[in-house]
């Protein structure tokens, strides 16, 4: 993985990738701590949430359920996450791996990232 500032992450997110980790047919999972508070975030940006939840207490956002396939915290013109500060642990830890087209996972195009 490649150090980045905030930034730096950023304006790759935002102009190069426009956030592809945070749209498609992914499903977020959110730890029993992270649910409420997700909510609240949601309620509080006027986001139509739709949170599955598991008998653990934990939860799932699946993005496929949203226009554009997307994070519901995901703003859909600048493609930058509206709850960035306060986002849940699995968006910070992304990436784990190189990602096809993530530059900030490691990922250079043109290359065998294996």
């Amino acid at each position: 993985m490649i150090k980045l500032t905030p930034a730096i992450a950023s304006d790759i997110c935002m102009n190069q990738c426009r956030a592809g980790c945070c749209r498609g047919p992914i499903v977020l999972e959110l730890t029993p701590e992270e649910v409420a508070p997700f909510q609240d975030q949601a309620l509080r940006l006027g986001a139509d949430l739709q949170i599955g939840r598991s008998p653990q207490g934990g939860g799932w956002v699946r993005f496929a359920d949203y226009p554009g396939e997307r994070c519901p915290m995901l703003d859909g013109k600048t493609f930058a996450c509206r709850i960035y500060r306060d986002r849940p642990q699995r968006c910070r830890d992304f990436p784990q791996r190189p990602v096809p087209g993530c530059a900030i996972s490691g990922w250079a195009s043109g290359m065998d990232n294996k």
